[in-house]
């Protein structure tokens, strides 16, 4: 878990300088097309090719400064390159459930154990201890002065960037993405009527 804290406390700044209105145009604003991201994977590495260099060079600089600086200390267990390579392995599969609808859920539903839950299984008497919770990052694509880290919110919540999720804020459905063409499903839907009003008129 230390190694995540120091990761996300590099990755929050880089993040937030992303945002700075004369840099989030050329680097970040493409991440940002989607303002209910849900594609995991897809959406995550839909960025520009610079801040996926940077995001994972942060990777390695955080395993050089727990190696270099906290491991010395003597107050946490050394790094083994199966550590290293597990860190990278969890951080992948993090950031595609941060662009998800899917929250990891450790519990019951349904009267059987299960591993995952979204909120239509938690309203139908699922639930149970939330592992994991992509929806803070959802909030940062709806309000993007919010929720700059990764994997936890740790450093959000002590630099005063934290917004909770507001389950009565929701994004509008229709800003979801047709995973067939990538367009929104409300320019898929203009895109229909407005070929259906030229058709009407030539009729």
């Amino acid at each position: 878990p230390i190694i995540f804290i120091i990761y996300d406390f590099f990755y929050t700044l880089l993040h937030w300088a992303l945002h700075i209105k004369a840099i989030y145009g050329f680097i970040h604003k493409h991440h940002h097309h989607q303002k209910a991201p849900s594609r995991a994977n897809v959406d995550a590495v839909n960025v520009h090719p610079i801040e996926f260099f940077l995001g994972e060079f942060n990777h390695l600089f955080a395993v050089h400064l727990y190696i270099t600086y906290v491991q010395p200390l003597g107050i946490v267990p050394p790094l083994h390159a199966i550590t290293v390579v597990l860190f990278l392995a969890i951080g992948g599969i993090l950031a595609g459930l941060n662009h998800t609808r899917f929250d990891v859920v450790i519990g019951r539903g349904n009267n059987s154990a299960f591993f995952g839950g979204n909120d239509t299984e938690k309203k139908n008497g699922g639930g149970g201890f939330i592992l994991y919770d992509s929806k803070v990052h959802d909030v940062h694509h709806r309000i993007p002065q919010s929720n700059y880290g990764q994997y936890t919110m740790f450093w959000d919540k002590i630099f005063g960037s934290f917004r909770e999720y507001n389950e009565n804020d929701r994004v509008n459905p229709m800003a979801q993405l047709d995973p067939q063409t990538g367009k929104s499903l409300q320019y898929m839907e203009d895109k229909e009527e407005s070929v259906s009003l030229s058709s009407n008129k030539t009729d």
